[in-house]
């Protein structure tokens, strides 16, 4: 079914175009639920998750469920709490009948809304794309599963990655190896270099890894020489092909690689060109790292001119919903902040990443990610 979409900041809570407004602890109960969707609680475990730091009794959980239960009234019966009687009470969702959508079944369109899907990844309109995942059935969305593993990657929780086995591990390896890649770079490199040895993912996402992200990851590892001509290929192939999708992007790791071998007069050629570029190619995800990127290059002689900078590329990229490339752009900072001896902002962003790796699940799944890279890729 559509996801419900829960918004902290008014309290809402929307579903099918549908918004319902809750008092606090009603919304905190209703997120509990929907994040443990399914599962059965007694009311002491919901006041120990809900009212931690209080001693209610056990008719506060009674009448919240009472009062959720009255303003879920209009979603009924596809969102309803249900009493399991003599334990406790769970959240159930069903999926509303599709069948009679004629769009779902209309090649023509089908298409039209993938051109759609992919215009809004190539403008870095997460946001837009959460939208029509949420509303798959309305709009007559089809997607294949490379598609839908980086959706659900834009929901903000990276767990499924390594706890739903009903997705193929090697559709999962790419976007497991991006994410070990910010964890432990170096461990990272012979799980990278044996996906690239033997070809063992999708063919979308190994020409990614071959072509285009290894060139990150290459200076990550501090090979210099061949990051430089993996990016030189990479930018003359995206001349000769026309990938205006990729032309920011290669902008942005010309940058990147400067300031990692300290080329500051070719720093300020590149920044002034990649400023060009994003004029004519507005997309949120490269307009976002880019703002990092000249943020961290004017740190060294501008500090707080360039805190605004690294801040505003920050919120762009929040706002993109893509969170491959918000990490990476925190991670970004990290680096290079301790790279260059910047205590005060590795400080502050080494907390960024703390509480940002916890909240998308990312921390807990660390030593999950190593175990099965190395389960899938080591030992074959």
């Amino acid at each position: 079914m559509d996801h419900i979409d829960f918004d902290q900041g008014s309290l809402t809570v929307t579903w099918a175009g549908r918004s319902i407004s809750l008092l606090p602890k009603e919304y905190a109960l209703l997120e509990y639920l929907y994040e443990h969707l399914q599962q059965t609680f007694s009311r002491n475990q919901l006041l120990d998750a809900v009212w931690p730091l209080e001693s209610p009794i056990d008719r506060t959980v009674d009448d919240h469920i009472y009062r959720i239960r009255k303003k879920l009234t209009p979603w009924h019966p596809l969102v309803r709490i249900e009493t399991v009687r003599g334990v406790g009470y769970r959240l159930i969702t069903e999926q509303p009948k599709s069948e009679n959508n004629l769009l779902l079944h209309a090649p023509a369109f089908t298409q039209e809304m993938q051109k759609i899907s992919k215009l809004y990844l190539k403008f870095g309109r997460g946001d837009a794309l959460l939208a029509l995942r949420r509303h798959k059935e309305t709009f007559g969305v089809a997607w294949d599963t490379s598609f839908e593993i980086l959706i659900r990657i834009l929901e903000g929780d990276v767990r499924f990655l390594v706890e739903d086995e009903s997705i193929p591990f090697y559709d999962r390896a790419f976007h497991l190896l991006y994410l070990n890649q910010l964890l432990d770079p170096h461990e990272n490199r012979h799980y990278v270099e044996a996906v690239l040895q033997k070809e063992l993912l999708p063919s979308v996402w190994q020409y990614e890894l071959e072509n285009i992200i290894i060139i990150s990851m290459l200076m990550d590892w501090g090979d210099y020489d061949k990051a430089k001509a993996k990016l030189d290929f990479l930018s003359a192939e995206v001349s000769r092909q026309g990938w205006d999708g990729l032309i920011p992007y290669v902008a942005n790791l010309k940058i990147e690689y400067d300031l990692h071998i300290g080329d500051w007069e070719n720093l300020t050629i590149n920044i002034k060109d990649a400023e060009n570029l994003l004029q004519q190619y507005p997309y949120q995800r490269e307009q976002g790292q880019f703002t990092i990127l000249k943020g961290i290059a004017l740190y060294r002689v501008l500090p707080h001119d360039a805190l605004s900078f690294i801040e505003l590329g920050h919120s762009l990229l929040a706002e993109s919903h893509f969170l491959p490339h918000l990490i990476r752009g925190i991670n970004t900072v990290r680096y290079f902040a301790k790279k260059f001896e910047w205590e005060t902002l590795s400080g502050r962003y080494d907390n960024q990443w703390n509480q940002l790796s916890r909240r998308i699940g990312l921390a807990q799944s660390k030593e999950k990610i190593n175990e099965l890279l190395q389960k899938h890729l080591i030992h074959l």
